[in-house]
C-alpha cells in the first residue's frame, strides 16, 4: 500500500475580544465560525509534531509526572501579521505559543500525495508575493477577484488539501469551512493544549 506520512491541520480559535483581535471577530462573526485562522503542520526530520523543549523541562515532566513538550516542525499557511506577509512556512514552536487557542486534525496520507502537497506549499512560499488582501472580499462581497500569486489562509490551507486528495474543491474557504468539512468526513478535532 506503500508509506505513510502524518499531518495536522490547525485552526485557531478566535479568543475573547480584545481591540487586538479585531480581524479575527470580524471573520469569525462573517463565516458564523469561531475558528478565524489555519495552518496546515508538517512534522520535523524525525517525523515528531512534538518534542521535550529540554533536558530540564523533560526532568521536570518525570517530577510532575506530566508531558512539558514543545512544538516542533513547521507550520504553512498565508498572513498579514507582524513581519510576515503572504504565504510562509514558520517553526511551529513559535506559531503555536498559545496552545489553548488551537485545535488541530492529524491525518495519515499516502507518500505520493504528501510529496505533491509539500512541493506545491514550498513553491507558493518561494513564489510569495503578499497575502491575498482582495480575497478577503470574497467574505463580504457576490464579486469575486481571483489571485492565484497571492493567498488567505483558508485558501492555501483548502488547497493543500486538495493536493492530497481528501476532497475538498481548489478554491477559496472559510476557516470555518475547513474545520466543519473535516469533521463531516469523520477526522477527529483535537484540542492542543
Amino acid at each position: 500500500m506503500g508509506e505513510k506520512k502524518k499531518i495536522r491541520f490547525l485552526s485557531y480559535k478566535t479568543p475573547r475580544f480584545k481591540w487586538k483581535y479585531i480581524i479575527n471577530w470580524l471573520i469569525s462573526i462573517r463565516t458564523l465560525s469561531k475558528y478565524s485562522h489555519c495552518e496546515a503542520w508538517t512534522t520535523d526530520e524525525d517525523g515528531r509534531f512534538m518534542d521535550y523543549a529540554s533536558w530540564w523541562s523533560h526532568m521536570a515532566a518525570r517530577e510532575m509526572k506530566s508531558d512539558i513538550k514543545s512544538p516542533t516542525g513547521k507550520c504553512w499557511t498565508s498572513t498579514m501579521r507582524g513581519k510576515d506577509n503572504g504565504t510562509v512556512c514558520r517553526d511551529a514552536s513559535g506559531v503555536l505559543k498559545h496552545p489553548e487557542n488551537w485545535v488541530y486534525f492529524e491525518l495519515e496520507v499516502g507518500q505520493i500525495n504528501y510529496d505533491y502537497m509539500l512541493e506545491w506549499m514550498e513553491e507558493h512560499v518561494r513564489d510569495n508575493k503578499g497575502y491575498a488582501n482582495w480575497d478577503v472580499l470574497k467574505f463580504i462581497s457576490p464579486i469575486h477577484f481571483p489571485d492565484n500569486k497571492r493567498n488567505i489562509c483558508s485558501e492555501f490551507v483548502n488547497n493543500a488539501l486538495w493536493w492530497l486528495q481528501i476532497g475538498f474543491k481548489f478554491d477559496i474557504v472559510s476557516p470555518g469551512y475547513i474545520y466543519k468539512m473535516l469533521i463531516k468526513m469523520g477526522y477527529e478535532a483535537k484540542d492542543l493544549k
